[in-house]
């Protein structure tokens, strides 16, 4: 279905033309201005839609590692904190940059011992 579902009124004696965008009814004085209201929707359509997509696959509850099965975590391979110093973003919503591990084998990888020591030197 397009996103201008129908064309309502477009009457001389009117003065105005509508349109059906998006389930709303809207009218306009002229086409210039039904086509600035058509940009405006589409526009926040987009938006809306970049805020909703995500691209993490469900999980399935094995771990990667061991392949135990029950609760598991995302661990991304390369870190949010370097993706994120290094201007690669898109690293961390990348379903190719995420495993799913166990707590046991999530504890074991570098980025959660390392976040052990720190916390265990910030108890001191």
């Amino acid at each position: 279905m397009a996103i201008i579902d129908k064309v309502l009124v477009g009457s001389t004696f009117v003065g105005a033309l509508g349109a059906l965008i998006g389930g709303t009814v809207i009218l306009a004085k002229n086409t210039g201005e039904l086509n600035e209201m058509y940009k405006k929707f589409k526009s926040s359509l987009e938006q809306k839609s970049v805020v909703k997509t995500n691209p993490i696959p469900r999980k399935c509850g094995v771990c990667r590692i061991c392949s135990r099965k029950g609760y598991t975590e995302w661990h991304h391979i390369i870190s949010r904190g370097h993706a994120k110093k290094t201007g690669q973003d898109q690293l961390i919503t990348n379903p190719g940059n995420v495993v799913e591990l166990c707590k046991s084998c999530h504890d074991q990888t570098t980025a959660s011992k390392s976040w052990y020591l720190l916390n265990k030197k910030r108890e001191r």
